[in-house]
């Protein structure tokens, strides 16, 4: 199907590229279908596009290029609305908010995207407060002057666990 979209103009969707996310995002509960658009150029950032609603579409990452020690707790409901027998079934990003400077952009840690890719299943779920905020600056401390380069060259690792 072709689909109008503000940013990518009009663009061909496979009914099997297409994420369901049953109960919505957060404050856009009405939005249910989705579709992850990739350009290289762009990696490691990718755009959730809305099927629904053209001018819709926002920016995420995997959380580990923000954070290396980022981890879930995800109860058996999780993986039960998933569809997922366990959680290396599947795979996180976090929402990116995008600022004229990049020292001032953010990701939302506080409520990852779970997504099933084999099922095309996906459910955002919110982390209690305290843990993680939803303006956690993208490089953290990456971006830091007169800091040292730690090991930069190896990928952090994101883990999840279930209750």
């Amino acid at each position: 199907m072709l689909i109008q979209t503000s940013r990518f103009g009009e663009i061909e969707v496979e009914e099997d590229q297409i994420f369901s996310f049953p109960s919505g995002l957060i404050g856009f509960s009405e939005e249910r279908r989705f579709v992850i658009r990739e350009d290289e150029a762009a990696a490691p950032f990718r755009w959730l596009q809305a099927i629904d609603t053209q001018g819709l579409a926002f920016v995420m990452i995997e959380p580990h290029v923000s954070i290396s020690n980022y981890e879930l707790e995800l109860t058996k409901e999780h993986l039960k609305k998933l569809k997922a027998e366990k959680v290396e079934e599947l795979t996180v990003f976090v929402l990116v908010t995008m600022a004229k400077k990049l020292e001032d952009v953010t990701v939302n840690l506080q409520g990852p995207l779970l997504f099933n890719l084999e099922k095309r299943l996906c459910l955002q779920i919110i982390i209690p407060e305290g843990k993680y905020a939803t303006r956690h600056p993208l490089f953290g401390d990456k971006l830091t002057k007169n800091k040292p380069e730690s090991s930069s060259q190896e990928k952090p690792a994101s883990s999840m666990s279930s209750e």
